[in-house]
C-alpha cells in the first residue's frame, strides 16, 4: 500500500534531482543570511547581553550600595539610642539631684523656721513672764502701801487685802498669760 500513496501524490515522491536544487537553495540562503543577517541578529543579541550583564552589575552596585547604606542607618539609628538613653539618664540623675536638693533646702528652711519660732516664743514667754514679775512686784507694793497706811488689826488686816485684790487689773494679768 505504500507505493499506491507515493504514486498517488507527487511530493511524497522522492525525486534527486529536486533534492539537489533543495540543498543547493538552501545553501545559498543560508551563505546570504550568514553574510547578511546572522552577524546584525549577533551584534543585536551581544549589545542585549551586554546592556542586561551592565544593567544586572547596576543593580548589584545598587544593591550593595542599598546594603551600606541601611548599616550605616542602624550604626546612627543605635548611636542616636545610645544618645537619647544617656540624655535620659542624666536628665534623670539631675531631676533626682534637684528633688532631693529641694528637700534638703526644704528641711533647713523648716528648721530655720522652728528655731526661729522658738526662740520667738521664749522671747514672748520671757517678756511675759518679766511683765507678770514686775505686775507682781506692783501689786505687792501697793498691797505694802496699804497695810503700812492702815491699821495693823486683823479686821482691817483682812479688809485692806480685799480692797487690794479688788484693785487688782484681772484683765492685765489675763493678757500676758494668753500672750504666752
Amino acid at each position: 500500500m505504500a507505493p499506491l500513496l507515493a504514486e498517488s501524490n507527487p511530493l511524497l515522491t522522492a525525486s534527486p534531482g529536486l533534492m539537489i536544487w533543495t540543498l543547493i537553495t538552501f545553501a545559498i540562503a543560508m551563505t546570504i543570511m550568514y553574510k547578511l543577517a546572522f552577524k546584525r541578529i549577533q551584534d543585536a543579541i551581544d549589545a542585549r547581553r551586554k546592556a542586561i550583564a551592565e544593567s544586572v552589575e547596576q543593580a548589584e552596585r545598587t544593591k550593595s550600595e542599598a546594603a551600606q547604606l541601611l548599616d550605616e542607618y542602624k550604626q546612627q539609628l543605635a548611636s542616636a539610642r545610645a544618645e537619647s538613653e544617656a540624655i535620659v539618664d542624666r536628665a534623670r540623675k539631675a531631676g533626682d539631684e534637684m528633688t532631693t536638693r529641694i528637700k534638703a533646702e526644704g528641711e533647713e528652711q523648716r528648721r530655720e523656721q522652728i528655731a526661729q519660732t522658738q526662740s520667738q516664743v521664749q522671747a514672748e514667754v520671757e517678756r511675759a513672764m518679766s511683765d507678770l514679775r514686775r505686775s507682781v512686784a506692783d501689786m505687792t507694793m501697793t498691797a505694802a502701801e496699804k497695810v503700812l497706811r492702815g491699821a495693823l488689826d486683823s479686821s482691817a488686816h483682812q479688809k485692806l487685802v480685799e480692797q487690794a485684790v479688788e484693785e487688782l487689773d484681772f484683765s492685765r494679768l489675763q493678757k500676758v498669760g494668753a500672750s504666752s
